[in-house]
């Protein structure tokens, strides 16, 4: 994976502390990034913008991280033929995009997960909240669950703004004028909103996020799709929807199965130590070894794939260290060393 290409706090990770999260509580109205507008955000960093997107023709997804007062990482992520690419924010020192400034986010908060390449085309992606208290929230100041789009989506996760740009396919030059670059940008439109914290099916009207100008083409907006994020597996869930199959978890303390139907598999699952897991308290999952959110388990287009977290240790499959890998029957995924995933299908 393509990792971050620079960050303001790069020095900072070997004395990162990796301590606990502190709890925060979502108010509407957070949604203004520090600075201003995102148009105003926008022209502001507009040059570091240009420098990731200008002649970018390989499909991938570049990321701005922008603070009070300056931007605090920033890169590229290539996506893959056939596969998905993932990375990581947070606060802890693993994580992809390191940003321990703010310690309302968690030290693992936000999973952007890019889909498989198509031929000639930007890829889609999705943005995931992993459970935490805080969430994200759109241009509006809504706090949501997880997005996914094939255009530009700006989003916000406590102080910091989020400038998401997918590459490939057709591209023209970018303008050295950032007011003539901003409209450029399509304006975003939000197909369904589901905010955080809503109860299943629940969703509000559809309607457009805060747009660049008002003479922007809407025929060529970036079309946003809020989803629920990672699912707290419960009776109700298990019992919506015939099982898929099941997560087999082994460790030296035991086994345990998980049961996992399409719809907490389209959402996504979280495995680890952390009350925010579906195996908190869980035995087999107890080493300190393990990582408090060590793996999100996601289906994408159809597929099943483990992600690793950005955990301290790390997870293998056949021997070789993995951030993203295909969840399949009889290939197990080894977590910290100190358990494994297995997939079996229930057919």
């Amino acid at each position: 994976m393509t990792r971050v290409l620079w960050s303001r706090r790069q020095l900072d990770r070997d004395g990162a502390p990796n301590d606990a999260t502190l709890v925060a509580f979502v108010r509407r109205g957070l949604g203004r990034p520090p600075g201003g507008s995102f148009e105003e955000l926008f022209r502001r960093h507009y040059p570091a913008i240009r420098s990731l997107l200008d002649g970018r023709r390989e499909p991938g997804l570049a990321l701005l991280a922008v603070g009070s007062d300056a931007i605090e990482a920033s890169g590229w992520f290539a996506a893959k033929d056939g596969e998905i690419n993932a990375l990581i924010v947070g606060r802890h020192s693993h994580a992809d995009i390191f940003l321990p400034g703010d310690r309302r986010l968690s030290l693992r908060h936000l999973a952007v997960v890019l889909h498989a390449r198509e031929a000639g085309a930007a890829p889609a992606f999705r943005v995931l909240d992993l459970r935490t208290p805080l969430a994200f929230t759109d241009e509006e100041g809504s706090p949501l669950e997880a997005v996914e789009a094939k255009g530009p989506v700006l989003l916000r996760c406590a102080s910091v703004g989020l400038l998401l740009f997918p590459t490939g396919g057709a591209v023209r030059p970018w303008p050295e004028d950032p007011a003539a670059a901003w409209s450029r940008v399509p304006p975003r439109l939000c197909v369904e909103k589901t905010p955080a914290g809503s109860s299943p099916g629940q969703a509000a009207n559809a309607g457009a996020w805060v747009a660049p100008p008002a003479s922007a083409d809407w025929s060529c907006a970036t079309l946003v799709r809020t989803l629920r994020g990672p699912v707290l597996l419960s009776p109700a869930i298990e019992g919506s929807e015939p099982a898929r199959g099941e997560l087999l978890v082994t460790s030296s303390e035991g086994r345990v199965a998980v049961r996992l139907d399409s719809r907490a598999a389209r959402r996504g699952l979280l495995l680890g130590r952390y009350d925010r897991c579906d195996t908190a308290g869980v035995p087999v999952l107890s080493h300190p070894s393990l990582s408090r959110v060590h793996l999100l388990v996601l289906e994408i287009d159809g597929t099943l794939y483990a992600i690793d977290t950005a955990s301290r240790n790390g997870s293998r499959c056949g021997g070789e260290p993995v951030r993203v890998t295909r969840i399949r029957p009889g290939l197990p995924v080894s977590l910290a060393g100190k358990a494994t995933v297995e997939w079996r299908s229930i057919h």
